[in-house]
């Protein structure tokens, strides 16, 4: 089964990543890391590869890129143990033993130097706008997801989370066994991303796994965040494996959890983020708080609604200015780039992931 992710976004301290996940300290596991400017063919280069692999009915996982979410960032073929990761910024990463766990892909030995440098200018130029567009962005979110928490603060001080641990304990009571002493496994991905189409939500990924979806609908998500928190305990102590997309504002805070083995997965619905998975309930969380407690913080709590989307809004703008800088810088690494020679590197790389020559011994 084929699945899609996101590791990484445009967050409240800047980028948020989860980008560790495709080098995991697991026997065997190697990474290929790409390293090549814009348009020298990466995304390209692990989509290929995606293919190949999907074609043998081999589990691979795409991840996205959040400034184009048209783009891989990395794909994840587990039953084989490889990543290939783009490793350029904002995710620069290099392998940790070099030769033994991984090792770098230069496609920039591809490009004619001298064309680049014809265009030295030009290139510099699309380069400074396109990270002033990503630094207007950044301050756009910043502010967004500050004037955001403080409806988080009103609705934490009027909700009652006693209550709503006895509700995730009915509802894991409905799903999950009791723990045997076996605690299943975790992997961090995430399923929503800032991008410059929105906020961007992988349905498609959800309604490949889960059977059953529960949204909870949450104007400021801190009831939705302690039930599915408690839920993913209840499914870990069961012995289940789960997927925890966290919060890009907040990383100790877990928006949405996926329990693969028995096709559930629970959701956060929030000012922000409108999952519309096929088939879902929705679920309204509103009569876990104070109706008086939030009545008489009416204002603020409006004022914080409007101006985090608002604010949001402009974030998406910029993200999409940004991205069509990147498509203009594109075009010209595209006419330096000897693509024949790509592939014969891409090739290379395909035979070796069959080869599986750094495996070890079984």
């Amino acid at each position: 089964m084929n699945q899609a992710y996101f590791l990484g976004s445009s967050g409240k301290n800047g980028f948020f990543s989860l980008f560790n996940q495709l080098t995991p300290k697991i026997e065997g596991q190697y990474t290929f890391f790409i390293k090549g400017g814009p348009g020298t063919g990466k995304s390209s280069f692990m989509r290929k590869i995606a293919e190949e692999i999907e074609k043998k009915d081999i589990s691979c996982e795409k991840i996205y890129c959040s400034s184009d979410p048209d783009s891989l960032d990395g794909i994840i073929i587990p039953s084989l143990r490889v990543c290939i990761a783009d490793a350029t910024s904002p995710h620069t990463m290099d392998p940790d033993y070099p030769g033994a766990t991984g090792e770098i892909i230069p496609l920039g030995e591809c490009w004619d130097k001298q064309k680049l440098r014809e265009n030295r200018k030009k290139i510099i130029e699309l380069t400074d706008k396109n990270k002033a567009c990503h630094r207007r962005s950044r301050r756009f979110i910043e502010s967004a997801f500050s004037i955001y928490g403080d409806g988080e603060k009103i609705c934490r001080e009027h909700f009652d989370k006693r209550r709503l641990e006895r509700y995730a304990a009915r509802i894991s009571a409905r799903y999950f066994k009791r723990p045997s002493g076996k605690i299943g496994l975790e992997k961090l991905r995430l399923l929503d991303a800032i991008t410059p189409k929105g906020y961007y939500f992988l349905n498609d990924t959800v309604d490949a796994l889960c059977d059953k979806k529960i949204v909870f609908e949450d104007d400021f998500g801190i009831a939705a965040s302690t039930v599915i928190s408690e839920i993913r305990t209840y499914a870990l102590a069961s012995g289940f494996n789960v997927i925890s997309s966290p919060f890009i504002a907040n990383d100790k805070k877990i928006r949405h959890i996926i329990i693969p083995q028995i096709g559930l997965g629970f959701f956060t619905k929030d000012r922000f983020c409108s999952p519309c998975p096929e088939n879902a309930k929705f679920i309204s969380l509103r009569r876990f708080y104070d109706s008086d407690g939030l009545r008489s913080n009416k204002a603020k709590l409006n004022f914080a609604k409007k101006a985090s989307k608002e604010l949001i809004d402009e974030a998406f703008s910029a993200l999409k200015s940004a991205k069509e800088i990147h498509d203009e810088l594109e075009k010209i690494y595209i006419e330096a780039m000897n693509f024949k020679k790509v592939e014969e590197i891409r090739k290379t790389v395909a035979e070796r992931i069959w080869q599986s020559d750094w495996w070890p011994e079984e």
